[in-house]
């Protein structure tokens, strides 16, 4: 999702029905006692503020129910073509946004829409009237054997970073946890003796339970009982003892790639682990749950990437034209 520099949408003013941007106001607080995680609220917030700016310089109506599907068409080509959108000069907004990125400002609007309908706000949902915009189905890309086993002797050195960078590696590749879900973790949510971590902020606010294998249970019992060291009660630490964050695991992963000469990324080990588990002959049920997944929609594209990888091998041994005695 794509940033913008408008400002946030706040919550000062009294809520009128009849004026949209004081209802995306009452949304945003409406989706804040649901519960719904800061990161969901900010990615609804700058959409909806985007809309209601596109609005005021296009001169659309500003009341909820004057609006129809050809306003929300026009948006959605809008952020589709135009490469100075929202008046900002950042380098994303310059270019015209991906179809993942339409695809979501389509999913985020009408589930507004939806929620106007169910309020007795507006009578017309003119998303009756509207198809899901097409997103590119991508081949789901994992590293390779010999890539996992460079990555990990980028960080074989008997240091305490190198220890903890390696347990982390292991437990992103093994269990395919989000990264999020990994600087979350605390001492008391591991059993390193049964292998089994509990997964408290699941996407969502979804728990669950996965387990290590005994190379992950190896490295991090080593980082745990030698190296570990500070108060803090997170389960990976800094240098300085205080809790690695989001950023901190993305910065180190990159290291470790270039150090081992890969393009790698957190989720990129994440969708190793999916592929992995599949090869190994794990069905998609499973992996669904362990990947903390909603639907098997996400699951289905790793078994899409399986499928193609498959069929690049035994092409490798039944390519017509090298079978053939010319």
């Amino acid at each position: 999702m794509e940033k913008s520099a408008v400002d946030h949408i706040t919550t000062q003013e009294t809520v009128s029905i009849n004026d949209l941007e004081s209802l995306i106001r009452g949304y945003i607080v409406g989706c804040r006692c649901e519960g719904k995680s800061a990161k969901t609220i900010d990615s609804y917030q700058m959409v909806l503020r985007n809309f209601l700016w596109l609005c005021r310089q296009k001169g659309y109506p500003l009341e909820p129910q004057r609006i129809n599907a050809s306003h929300i068409r026009e948006f959605l080509w809008y952020l589709a073509s135009e490469t100075n959108r929202w008046g900002n000069k950042s380098t994303a907004a310059r270019k015209p946004a991906s179809k993942t990125t339409v695809h979501d400002y389509f999913r985020i609007l009408r589930t507004y829409f939806g929620w106007l309908e169910r309020e007795g706000l507006i009578k017309d949902n003119p998303f009756k009237y509207l198809k899901r915009p097409k997103t590119d189905k991508k081949i789901v890309q994992a590293l390779t054997s010999s890539e996992i086993k460079r990555l990990l002797k980028a960080c074989l050195a008997k240091t305490a970073l190198d220890t903890r960078n390696r347990a982390i590696i292991c437990i992103l590749l093994d269990c395919g946890l989000r990264i999020s879900e990994l600087a979350s973790l605390t001492i008391d949510d591991v059993s390193v003796n049964s292998g089994i971590l509990l997964i408290r902020h699941g996407k969502g606010g979804k728990q669950r339970t996965v387990r290590m294998g005994s190379q992950a249970q190896k490295a991090l019992w080593r980082y745990l009982s030698i190296y570990r060291k500070g108060d803090s009660n997170k389960l990976f630490l800094t240098r300085s003892g205080e809790p690695l964050d989001v950023v901190g695991i993305k910065m180190m992963v990159k290291r470790l790639g270039n150090k081992a000469n890969i393009k790698v990324h957190p989720h990129k080990l994440r969708h190793t682990f999916a592929i992995s588990f599949l090869r190994a002959g794990g069905d998609a049920f499973s992996l669904q749950y362990l990947l903390g997944h909603s639907t098997l929609q996400m699951t289905q594209r790793y078994l899409q990437s399986l499928n193609a990888d498959d069929a690049i091998n035994a092409h490798r041994k039944f390519s017509p034209l090298d079978n053939m005695k010319m």
